[in-house]
Protein backbone atom coordinates (compact mmCIF):
# COMPACT_ATOMS: atom_id res chain seq x y z
CA UNK A 1 0.00 0.00 0.00
CA UNK A 2 1.43 3.54 -1.01
CA UNK A 3 0.76 6.57 0.81
CA UNK A 4 0.15 9.87 -1.05
CA UNK A 5 -0.26 13.62 -0.47
CA UNK A 6 -2.07 14.14 3.10
CA UNK A 7 -3.03 11.08 5.55
CA UNK A 8 -4.30 7.56 5.46
CA UNK A 9 -7.56 5.83 6.56
CA UNK A 10 -8.97 2.49 7.08
CA UNK A 11 -10.97 0.97 4.05
CA UNK A 12 -14.20 1.50 5.91
CA UNK A 13 -13.68 5.21 5.61
CA UNK A 14 -16.25 7.60 4.15
CA UNK A 15 -15.89 7.75 0.38
CA UNK A 16 -14.98 11.05 -1.34
CA UNK A 17 -12.87 12.34 1.50
CA UNK A 18 -9.30 13.43 0.51
CA UNK A 19 -6.22 11.37 1.70
CA UNK A 20 -8.11 8.69 2.49
CA UNK A 21 -6.50 4.82 1.66
CA UNK A 22 -8.25 3.58 -1.66
CA UNK A 23 -8.01 0.91 -4.22
CA UNK A 24 -9.16 3.90 -6.31
CA UNK A 25 -6.19 4.74 -9.33
CA UNK A 26 -7.95 7.86 -9.60
CA UNK A 27 -8.05 9.05 -6.17
CA UNK A 28 -4.04 7.76 -6.21
CA UNK A 29 -3.73 10.10 -9.12
CA UNK A 30 -5.26 13.05 -7.21
CA UNK A 31 -3.80 12.79 -4.48
CA UNK A 32 0.04 12.40 -6.00
CA UNK A 33 -0.60 15.68 -7.78
CA UNK A 34 -1.83 17.09 -4.34
CA UNK A 35 1.46 16.18 -3.40
CA UNK A 36 3.46 17.59 -5.76
CA UNK A 37 2.00 20.58 -5.41
CA UNK A 38 2.59 20.43 -1.35
CA UNK A 39 6.28 19.53 -2.65
CA UNK A 40 6.68 22.42 -4.66
CA UNK A 41 5.76 24.51 -1.65
CA UNK A 42 8.17 23.08 0.87
CA UNK A 43 10.91 22.84 -2.17
CA UNK A 44 10.70 26.19 -2.15
CA UNK A 45 10.66 27.17 1.22
CA UNK A 46 13.93 24.83 1.69
CA UNK A 47 16.34 26.12 -1.20
CA UNK A 48 14.48 29.54 -1.91
CA UNK A 49 14.79 31.73 1.39
CA UNK A 50 12.38 33.38 2.86
CA UNK A 51 8.14 33.29 1.59
CA UNK A 52 5.56 35.10 3.02
CA UNK A 53 4.87 32.26 5.44
CA UNK A 54 8.69 33.01 6.94
CA UNK A 55 9.70 36.67 6.06
CA UNK A 56 8.49 38.13 9.30
CA UNK A 57 9.79 35.25 11.39
CA UNK A 58 13.04 34.67 12.78
CA UNK A 59 14.75 31.46 13.00
CA UNK A 60 17.65 30.53 14.61
CA UNK A 61 17.94 26.85 14.34
CA UNK A 62 20.46 27.00 17.25
CA UNK A 63 17.99 28.46 19.51
CA UNK A 64 15.21 26.03 18.63
CA UNK A 65 14.04 23.68 21.32
CA UNK A 66 12.86 20.65 19.69
CA UNK A 67 10.64 19.00 22.35
CA UNK A 68 8.96 22.70 22.68
CA UNK A 69 8.76 23.52 19.04
CA UNK A 70 6.68 20.45 18.91
CA UNK A 71 4.21 21.16 21.39
CA UNK A 72 3.75 24.53 19.79
CA UNK A 73 3.21 23.11 16.51
CA UNK A 74 0.79 20.68 17.66
CA UNK A 75 -0.73 23.21 19.61
CA UNK A 76 -1.04 26.05 16.45
CA UNK A 77 -2.42 22.74 14.70
CA UNK A 78 -5.14 22.28 17.20
CA UNK A 79 -6.22 26.26 17.00
CA UNK A 80 -6.51 25.69 13.62
CA UNK A 81 -8.90 22.63 14.53
CA UNK A 82 -10.52 24.68 16.48
CA UNK A 83 -11.04 28.01 14.97
CA UNK A 84 -12.85 25.17 12.03
CA UNK A 85 -15.72 25.08 14.66
CA UNK A 86 -14.49 21.98 16.69
CA UNK A 87 -13.54 20.46 19.83
CA UNK A 88 -9.91 20.79 20.79
CA UNK A 89 -8.03 17.58 19.95
CA UNK A 90 -7.08 15.20 22.94
CA UNK A 91 -3.36 13.81 23.42
CA UNK A 92 -2.83 10.50 21.65
CA UNK A 93 -0.37 8.99 23.70
CA UNK A 94 -0.70 5.91 21.70
CA UNK A 95 0.34 8.10 18.57
CA UNK A 96 3.04 9.93 20.59
CA UNK A 97 6.19 7.17 19.52
CA UNK A 98 5.23 6.53 15.96
CA UNK A 99 5.34 10.32 15.55
CA UNK A 100 8.81 10.21 16.55
CA UNK A 101 9.69 7.13 14.61
CA UNK A 102 7.70 8.80 11.40
CA UNK A 103 9.76 12.07 11.46
CA UNK A 104 12.97 10.34 12.53
CA UNK A 105 12.64 7.67 9.56
CA UNK A 106 12.33 10.80 7.02
CA UNK A 107 15.63 12.36 7.83
CA UNK A 108 17.81 13.18 4.31
CA UNK A 109 14.45 11.37 2.63
CA UNK A 110 11.40 12.58 0.62
CA UNK A 111 8.48 13.46 2.74
CA UNK A 112 6.61 10.75 1.86
CA UNK A 113 3.40 9.11 4.10
CA UNK A 114 3.59 5.83 4.76
CA UNK A 115 1.19 3.07 5.60
CA UNK A 116 -0.22 4.23 9.20
CA UNK A 117 -1.50 0.68 10.24
CA UNK A 118 1.08 0.27 12.97
CA UNK A 119 -0.62 3.88 14.26
CA UNK A 120 -3.60 2.39 14.40
CA UNK A 121 -2.56 -0.59 15.86
CA UNK A 122 -0.91 1.34 19.05
CA UNK A 123 -4.41 3.10 19.20
CA UNK A 124 -7.34 0.65 18.60
CA UNK A 125 -9.92 0.93 19.11
CA UNK A 126 -9.42 3.90 17.39
CA UNK A 127 -9.34 3.13 13.32
CA UNK A 128 -8.94 6.47 11.55
CA UNK A 129 -5.20 7.98 11.27
CA UNK A 130 -3.94 10.68 9.22
CA UNK A 131 -0.39 12.74 9.04
CA UNK A 132 0.92 15.94 8.33
CA UNK A 133 4.26 16.28 7.61
CA UNK A 134 6.77 19.03 7.43
CA UNK A 135 10.76 20.29 6.70
CA UNK A 136 10.83 23.61 6.99
CA UNK A 137 13.18 26.43 9.06
CA UNK A 138 10.35 28.39 10.01
CA UNK A 139 8.50 28.87 13.22
CA UNK A 140 5.77 26.74 14.09
CA UNK A 141 2.96 28.46 13.57
CA UNK A 142 4.25 29.37 9.84
CA UNK A 143 4.09 25.71 9.04
CA UNK A 144 0.66 25.48 10.18
CA UNK A 145 -0.23 28.58 7.92
CA UNK A 146 0.95 26.51 5.24
CA UNK A 147 -0.53 23.73 5.85
CA UNK A 148 -4.04 25.58 6.06
CA UNK A 149 -2.63 27.15 2.52
CA UNK A 150 -3.21 23.30 1.46
CA UNK A 151 -6.11 21.87 0.53
CA UNK A 152 -5.54 18.42 1.51
CA UNK A 153 -3.11 19.52 5.30
CA UNK A 154 -5.89 21.52 5.25
CA UNK A 155 -8.82 18.99 5.48
CA UNK A 156 -6.94 17.17 8.42
CA UNK A 157 -6.63 19.76 10.47
CA UNK A 158 -10.48 20.69 10.25
CA UNK A 159 -11.60 16.84 9.80
CA UNK A 160 -14.10 16.31 12.82
CA UNK A 161 -13.03 12.87 13.00
CA UNK A 162 -9.64 13.39 14.34
CA UNK A 163 -9.99 13.56 18.10
CA UNK A 164 -6.81 13.17 19.12
CA UNK A 165 -3.56 14.33 18.37
CA UNK A 166 0.62 13.95 18.69
CA UNK A 167 3.57 15.56 17.02
CA UNK A 168 7.05 15.20 17.22
CA UNK A 169 10.15 16.88 15.35
CA UNK A 170 13.77 15.94 14.69
CA UNK A 171 16.50 18.01 12.93
CA UNK A 172 17.41 17.12 9.54
CA UNK A 173 19.44 19.38 8.90
CA UNK A 174 19.21 23.15 10.17
CA UNK A 175 15.62 22.66 9.70
CA UNK A 176 13.32 20.82 11.83
CA UNK A 177 11.04 17.84 10.69
CA UNK A 178 8.11 17.15 12.34
CA UNK A 179 5.37 14.17 12.01
CA UNK A 180 1.96 15.46 13.42
CA UNK A 181 -0.19 12.29 13.63
CA UNK A 182 -4.07 12.65 13.91
CA UNK A 183 -6.38 9.80 15.02
CA UNK A 184 -10.08 8.91 15.95
CA UNK A 185 -12.96 6.62 15.79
Amino acid sequence: MTQHDVDEQTPDAPAGRPGRRRNNAATALLLAGAALAVAAVVVGVRTSGPTDATATSTWVADEVELESYAADLLAESNAAHVAAGLPAWEAADCAQPWAAERALGLVDADLEHAALDPVLAACAPLSTAGENLSRAAAPAADVVEAWMGSPGHRANLEDPTFTQAAAACTWDGDQALCSLLLVGP
